[in-house]
């Protein structure tokens, strides 16, 4: 199994289910359930890779408090490799408040100063046995500017890598012409409303182009419901019923990258990574689907 490392957030999710706006805001309002999920893109993908048994590590940061020590313990029980410098003092583990509304749609609140928002270039370790390195949470930090990632992606590609970047929005009105660092990217990954933002336009297929003319080697665009777009052409996913949509493009991605680590061409990939965000939707929180399906029957 070729090994792959992970580089991103990891945070805690507070989910709050059948989430109506004005309820909400009324003084009193019980809401239909109140849990808690591990999260964040790096994690849940690292979650995704290492629940079909690849050979995965995770290059995150923590703060040095309750929540950090429940993610790392999580990490240690489901024996997800990370470097021992995954505590760093005076920050605050990020902690995601998701209100998912009654078609599964959600929002977010967290700290603008949490540890996902953190993360800079001295944290991140190459692991030099990595074959596949995934960049999960573009535009997450934001100490990684464009100099500093185009430093890491190019190093990155210095040692024979298979760069993989999965999008975030854009914080600071970031352009595709901004981000010199993708021209490194050999798979790059984005959701219709990421593409829309960095691209400044509303036709899915001109932000495709204007990424292909950005230098990427491949773009895919999560596309919901509708699969995902892939060189001008839809792929279709199965219709669901979609409970919570909150890391269903993590596992998209995560799926997506297993099926490459395998040798499946572009078609097996985006198969895999069609039917992994679809079943991810039908379940409240990033990663709670890998204990309720046979992750494996997913790859026939």
């Amino acid at each position: 199994m070729i090994k792959i490392e992970v580089i991103g957030a990891a945070c805690l999710d507070i989910l709050i289910s059948g989430y109506e706006i004005d309820a909400f805001f009324s003084g009193k309002h019980k809401t239909e359930r109140i849990t808690s999920s591990f999260g964040g893109d790096a994690l849940n993908e690292a979650a995704v890779l290492k629940r079909l048994e690849c050979d995965i590590s995770l290059n995150t940061i923590l703060g040095n408090d309750p929540a950090g020590y429940l993610i790392k313990d999580y990490l240690d029980r489901s024996d997800i490799k990370h470097y021992q410098n995954i505590f760093k003092n005076d920050i605050d583990t990020y902690i995601s408040l998701v209100m998912i509304d009654n078609d599964g749609q959600r929002c977010f609140v967290g700290s603008k100063e949490g540890s996902v928002r953190l993360l800079d270039l001295d944290d991140i370790i190459i692991d030099d046995e990595a074959k596949i390195i995934s960049f999960a949470s573009l535009f997450i930090s934001k100490k990684l500017d464009n100099e500093k990632l185009e430093h890491l992606f190019r190093k990155i590609k210095e040692k024979n890598k298979i760069l993989c970047v999965d999008c975030s929005t854009p914080k600071n009105n970031e352009k595709i012409s901004d981000m010199g660092c993708l021209k490194f990217v050999d798979y790059f990954f984005c959701n219709e409303s990421e593409a829309k933002a960095l691209c400044g336009c509303d036709d899915l297929m001109e932000c495709e182009k204007k990424m292909y003319e950005a230098d990427i080697n491949d773009v895919v665009i999560k596309a919901g419901s509708k699969g995902c777009l892939y060189k001008h052409e839809y792929h279709p996913t199965e219709i669901i019923t979609c409970v919570d949509s909150t890391g269903a493009g993590d596992s998209f991605t995560a799926g997506f990258i297993y099926a490459l680590a395998q040798g499946r061409d572009i078609s097996g990939c985006i198969k895999i990574a069609n039917r992994f965000g679809s079943t991810a939707c039908q379940y409240t929180g990033s990663i709670s689907w890998l204990d309720k399906v046979a992750i494996k029957d997913l790859l026939i």
